[in-house]
């Protein structure tokens, strides 16, 4: 039975797929006759195919706070082994833009809870690979003053803004400000039917060779329309 879920019980259990938990149901209840076997061995297998998989109990997405920023970030935790100098934020940017999200079949990940493929919005940027993210190439950075004006463009009152960053004194900008962030989701009204347009901005940083160049490669959605300025 491959389809077992990895869950923490203080009792012997296992969690099994709602179609495989009623296929069980549905034979230990046929008959007064039915044999129900008992599991008395169970084995490890190693290599087993499709994986990686989004865990059952993984947290998933969208933020319901702010929903144009991509939650989760990565199917995977992390923490600042290689480059202990760099910013959180330039951590979480190597991983998740150097992720990737097709599992050992050359297919998508799927997701536990129903056996489908995965959405960015239960992996996020994709699973972990620690060794892309060694040499990621650019960056999405960030510091605290950029947290501060996107708080601020989220309309917090003065006293949730002190109560969050632990300050007094702040200072934002007129304008709301995009956080610099690896990844974006594009919100659209579903009514009307005239084309919709959504402008993203970022700040690149190279931590690669100095002499390297980078060119923007896109896999466009279909009934899409997307450019990247500039493309080099």
């Amino acid at each position: 039975m491959p389809d077992l879920y990895a869950e923490d019980f203080t009792i012997p259990a296992l969690v099994l797929p709602m179609a495989k938990g009623s296929l069980i149901k549905e034979y230990a209840t046929r008959a007064n006759t039915t044999k129900v076997k008992t599991l008395t061995l169970v084995h490890t297998n190693l290599g087993t195919k499709p994986a990686p998989e989004v865990a059952s109990f993984s947290s998933r997405g969208p933020d319901p706070i702010t929903p144009s920023i991509l939650k989760p970030d990565i199917l995977a935790p992390g923490v600042d082994a290689v480059h202990r100098e760099w910013s959180p934020a330039a951590i979480r940017s190597v991983i998740m833009t150097t992720a990737y999200n097709l599992d050992n079949t050359r297919t998508t990940i799927k997701d536990q809870r129903d056996g489908l493929a995965a959405t960015p919005l239960q992996f996020g940027a994709g699973h972990i690979n620690p060794n892309r993210a060694m040499n990621p190439g650019l960056i999405y950075d960030m510091d605290v003053q950029d947290y501060i004006e996107f708080l601020c463009g989220l309309g917090y009152t003065t006293k949730q803004m002190s109560a969050v960053i632990r300050r007094n004194q702040w200072s934002c900008r007129q304008q709301p400000t995009e956080l610099n962030y690896p990844s974006f989701i594009a919100i659209f009204n579903s009514t009307g039917n005239s084309p919709k347009a959504k402008n993203f901005t970022r700040v690149v940083t190279n931590v690669g060779d100095d002499a390297s160049s980078y060119f923007a490669f896109l896999e466009v959605p279909k009934g899409m329309k997307i450019a990247v300025e500039p493309s080099t």
